[in-house]
């Protein structure tokens, strides 16, 4: 107990959250060293290729609105923009992950996509003004989900559509001192599989799939390790060693967590159905 205390503390050393993001868990250097693991404009999970799976699911249509949240440094918007001509809006708290998604936007000229520093948790749209509310890896920061949901419930028109994938966990009952020591450091606010859909259908959406992707995540994991090794020499040219080892060390970490039933990874879809 007085580990998750301290580890506790180092959070709290912050003056908000977004400064901890900032200058410890995505800083520049932290952000485009996981971009080389993850692929090419991406930070989350699968990178490309999940996208592409989670984006067919939406059925997205041409001019349709999306509000990308967490939106990285802008993997799934470029692609939403371009592959399906939705506009996005992709907002992030971390001024970093901006910084750098706004250079891309600059080199790239992606039309109908744009970006901003923003707090999901205080944003303001109106009511019916979205088709879909897109967030990947993202939700696991914060607290008040419940209120969340009904701020995307507003937000959408009816007929649209949430898709979601977050870090989720096994029964609290069960964490281990370690994985609960690295919830406190990371900040994370995390639910079970069925506590997470639970709390979307209490927003009042349908058709809600709650989907324990887990096997999958661990799968992606060990591919992204073995290309991530292929590319040592590459990557050294542009970090540290020590950034090399760390990203190592956090992929095992993650396998092992996953190993032992902790955490998972959960895959969540609804919709916004008015009689």
């Amino acid at each position: 107990m007085e580990s998750t205390n301290r580890k506790e503390d180092n959070h709290n050393e912050y003056e908000t959250f977004q400064k901890f993001l900032d200058q410890k868990q995505y800083s520049r250097n932290g952000i485009l060293r996981y971009e080389v693991i993850f692929g090419k404009d991406f930070v989350s999970t699968g990178g490309l290729g999940t996208t592409k799976e989670f984006c067919r699911m939406l059925n997205l249509k041409e001019g349709e609105k999306v509000l990308d949240v967490g939106c990285g440094i802008g993997g799934s918007a470029f692609h939403m923009a371009r592959d399906y001509g939705a506009e996005v809006l992709g907002i992030d708290l971390s001024r970093n992950m901006i910084e750098i998604v706004k250079e891309r936007q600059n080199e790239y000229q992606v039309p109908k996509v744009s970006f901003k520093v923003a707090d999901a948790t205080k944003a303001v749209y109106s009511d019916c003004s979205l088709d879909v509310v897109y967030s990947r890896d993202t939700i696991l920061h914060i607290a008040g989900k419940d209120l969340l949901f009904q701020n995307f419930y507003s937000w959408l028109k009816p007929g649209g559509r949430v898709l979601i994938t977050d870090y989720v966990c096994g029964p609290h009952e069960n964490h281990t001192d370690d994985f609960k020591e690295y919830v406190a450091q990371r900040g994370y606010h995390l639910l079970t599989v069925q506590q997470y859909g639970q709390a979307l259908k209490d927003a009042g959406f349908k058709n809600v799939q709650a989907i324990d992707k887990t096997s999958l995540f661990v799968d992606i994991l060990r591919k992204e390790l073995d290309a991530f090794a292929e590319k040592r020499k590459e990557f050294l040219e542009k970090f540290s060693l020590e950034d090399f080892d760390a990203i190592n060390k956090g992929w095992n970490d993650k396998l092992e967590r996953c190993g032992k039933g902790d955490q998972k990874w959960g895959l969540f879809y609804a919709e916004k159905i008015v009689a």
